[in-house]
Formats: C-alpha cells, sequence, structure tokens
C-alpha cells in the first residue's frame, strides 16, 4: 500500500539526480576499471620493476601492484573521513556533486600521468615504478571522493519505501561502467597508447567539467540533500 503512495515533485527529482550521477558514475568506473586491464598490461610491458639495493635483485610480480589501491583506502580511508567532517564542522564541507567532481578530476589526472609513462617509455625504455605507483594514488584518492559518497547518496535522496530498490539500481552503474570498461581495455594492443591513455583523459575530465556546469540544478533538485 505504501509503495503504490504517488511521488511527490520533491521525490521525483531526488529520484532524477540518483540516475544523473548514476550516468556520470559510469564514466568514473569504466576509466578506473583499467587498474585490472591496460594499466596491468602497461606495468607487465613497460614499467621497470626491478630493484636492486646493495646487490640484492629483485623483480616486482605484475599482479602485486593491485595492492596499491586497498594499501591506499587503508592509508588515507581515515584522513578523508576526518577531512569531511572538519569542513562539515567549518561549513566547508563539499557538495555531494562537487565531491564527484573532484572525483572525476584525480581519476582524468592519473591518467594524465599515464600519458606521460607512455612518452617517456617511448622516449627511453622501461619507466619507473613511480609513474605508475603515482597513477593508483591519484584513482583512489578519487575513488574516496566518490564511491563513498555516491552509495551515501542513494540512501539519503531515495523514499524510505523504495531505499533498496534504487541502491540496486545504481549497481547497475558499475555494471555498465565495468563492460565499457572491458570494451575498452581490450582495444589497448591495438591501439597507439598515448592515444589509449588520452581517452580516458577526456571522457573523465569532461564528465567532471559537465557536471560542474549542471551542479547548481542538480543541487537545487536534491532538495537539501548535500
Amino acid at each position: 500500500k505504501v509503495c503504490n503512495e504517488p511521488l511527490t515533485t520533491i521525490e521525483k527529482q531526488r529520484i532524477a539526480v540518483i540516475f544523473i550521477l548514476m550516468f556520470f558514475v559510469i564514466f568514473f568506473w569504466s576509466a578506473f576499471e583499467q587498474a585490472g586491464s591496460s594499466l596491468t598490461l602497461f606495468a607487465d610491458q613497460s614499467l621497470d620493476r626491478t630493484i636492486n639495493i646493495f646487490g640484492w635483485t629483485y623483480t616486482v610480480p605484475t599482479a602485486m601492484f593491485q595492492s596499491l589501491n586497498p594499501f591506499f583506502i587503508v592509508l588515507f580511508g581515515p584522513v578523508f573521513s576526518k577531512l569531511w567532517v572538519k569542513l562539515s564542522t567549518a561549513k566547508m564541507e563539499p557538495s555531494t556533486v562537487h565531491k564527484f567532481v573532484w572525483g572525476l578530476s584525480l581519476l582524468a589526472l592519473g591518467f594524465v600521468l599515464m600519458v606521460f609513462a607512455v612518452l617517456t617509455y617511448e622516449k627511453s625504455g622501461p619507466v619507473t615504478m613511480l609513474w605508475l605507483i603515482a597513477v593508483y594514488l591519484f584513482h583512489t584518492l578519487g575513488e574516496l571522493c566518490l564511491s563513498p559518497v555516491g552509495s551515501s547518496m542513494v540512501t539519503k535522496l531515495a523514499p524510505a519505501r523504495f531505499v533498496s530498490m534504487l541502491i540496486g539500481v545504481y549497481f547497475l552503474a558499475n555494471f555498465a561502467a565495468n563492460l565499457l570498461g572491458g570494451l575498452f581495455a581490450g582495444n589497448y594492443d591495438a591501439m597507439n597508447h598515448k592515444l589509449f591513455f588520452m581517452i580516458p583523459v577526456a571522457t573523465a575530465s569532461g564528465a567532471a567539467i559537465l557536471l560542474l556546469i549542471l551542479s547548481r540544478p542538480i543541487r537545487k533538485w536534491m532538495h537539501g540533500v548535500h
């Protein structure tokens, strides 16, 4: 009976915001998930993974770079939690929309580094691991701006009777993103690598700019939920 009650105008607008932000989430995760595909191939083929300390030599396994993201999450997760609380206390906390913009921007910045890493590789051969470590750092910082905020946003914006359903719908964006990311990664060996990594730079930064432009009407439709 409760679920059959008509939605109010405010509820409709808040649900619309969820779907709008889902669209931008696709741009984020389709690029972010290159970590397990194209970035791993770059690590395997174009990275100098040798550590030499006082004659002791060790080659870092390619798969080990997958531990960087969870490591940075554990390291910086508490920092971001405290940062948002302090900014909220000072009435300076960015809105949910602006956190999404930051997330997309940091993701794009990480891929800018990948473009320069490719250029360095083309000029002088295998590049230092610091390039990829920095990329994973920026991507993880972007994830911390967007991922937990997005899930929280759905629970706050969704009408109480539709919270569970809309959380499930929200994760359809992850499905679409992973599908697109996989299809895109399949072109890694066939494309010029500089051009390949310029594409997520363009899509993530373009999405960030568009979302920033739309931030005012989106925040208006959120009706105080930030």
